[in-house]
């Protein structure tokens, strides 16, 4: 955005807000930021009273690996990793396949058609519960990813931390029985709860993001008649290269959080160790030339399951790279599941529906702060 500046302190949030993209992968991928901003939140926006009466609570979202540095980081994300391979994701291609027919199925089968809650949040729920191995429905495994992303963006709400603690005991309670955890260290007490924790992140991560970015696709294609109609037709890395135009119109998730890790200058502007910081993944701004920090990350590579490239369409891959999954060592695990499913769905829904259209007042937004997301989307089959 023409004006914006690329680092600007927001009195209303109380934090600073990163607005270019360039600085965006820098303060990513940078020591001087760290990834512990729930502990940092936990301090300044609950009374002492809840983070006693809830201490459990914020115990278990401390155990999110997303919240760790390297080596830490490093070191618990390396299983996950594994687990989510490039050929791992690739062979459950024919289950999210057989999943996205069977919601297509109960699409077709209520009427108003919604796609939110029959395909986006049927597909997201039904894979995850595949993924990590447990038997809940998706409506239920969005609800608890609901609850836990409203109290982590409202922490100083005691309602939502009361809602939060008794989503905590569920997911508990369900990841005990469930497949994927048992391959991760149960040993001790900490481990139980660490590979909980882990997870119930995994599983969190996977759900409302992924949901949002499957109804936007569906309701930005249905507006684009010549993509439609090449979509339709089947053609080559179509529906790849579309997802990839949704990803950075519309991001499913707006920033990411980072906790300045001692006292510093960054483009122009003085932060103090402990300020918590917005970085916008939304890739608004330029940045000049002079205020920069330094960057030793390295540009990600095109998606191994997809081959859709993040920079894709771009003159200068590397500084045009998108931002939607994060950079540098937090870079989202789960980005080639989430593509493969968009693209599944892109391409299922256009040859079983192929004269469908975008009903009146489709779409429903979300109030959500955090995630850009549609509560529902009306369509109209054309059967």
């Amino acid at each position: 955005m023409n004006g914006t500046p690329p680092l600007a302190w927001d009195e209303g949030l109380e934090c600073w807000v990163v607005a270019d993209p360039r600085l965006a992968r820098q303060v990513l991928n940078h020591p001087g930021f760290t990834s512990g901003t729930f502990e940092r939140s936990f301090q300044l926006y609950m009374t002492e009273a809840a983070r006693t009466e809830y201490r459990e609570l914020t115990a278990f979202l401390r155990l999110w690996f997303v919240q760790a540095d390297a080596p830490e980081h490093t070191a618990l994300r390396r299983p996950v990793q594994r687990v989510m391979s490039a050929s791992y994701v690739r062979s459950l291609a024919p289950r999210v396949e057989e999943i996205t027919d069977a919601c297509l199925d109960a699409l077709a089968a209520t009427a108003p058609h919604d796609v939110v809650p029959a395909v986006a949040d049927g597909i997201s729920g039904r894979v995850m519960a595949h993924v990590v191995g447990v038997a809940e429905p998706p409506e239920v495994l969005h609800r608890w990813a609901r609850t836990l992303s409203l109290f982590i963006g409202a922490m100083y709400r005691r309602d939502y931390a009361e809602t939060a603690h008794r989503t905590m005991v569920e997911m508990t309670e369900a990841l005990s029985r469930a497949t994927a955890p048992k391959a991760f260290p149960q040993e001790t007490p900490e481990d139980r709860a660490r590979t909980t924790a882990t997870w119930a992140m995994n599983l969190f991560g996977g759900l409302e993001t992924t949901s949002s970015l499957l109804a936007s696709t569906v309701m930005d294609v249905l507006g684009e008649p010549a993509v439609w109609d090449a979509v339709r037709e089947q053609r080559p890395g179509a529906a790849e290269a579309f997802v990839e135009r949704v990803l950075q119109r519309r991001p499913p998730l707006r920033h990411l959080g980072r906790v300045v890790a001692y006292d510093q200058e960054v483009a122009g502007e003085r932060m103090r160790e402990g300020d918590l910081v917005l970085v916008s993944l939304t890739g608004e701004g330029l940045l000049e030339d002079g205020g920069a920090i330094e960057d030793g990350g390295a540009p990600a590579a095109a998606c191994p399951v997809t081959g859709a490239a993040a920079g894709a369409g771009s003159s200068d891959g590397a500084s045009e790279q998108h931002l939607v999954f994060g950079f540098g060592p937090h870079y989202c695990v789960g980005a080639p599941l989430a593509r493969l499913e968009a693209a599944v769905l892109l391409r299922r829904f256009a040859a079983r529906f192929p004269d469908a259209r975008l009903a009146d007042e489709a779409a429903v937004w979300g109030p959500n702060l955090s995630y850009v997301g549609l509560d529902h989307l009306y369509v109209d089959l054309g059967v």
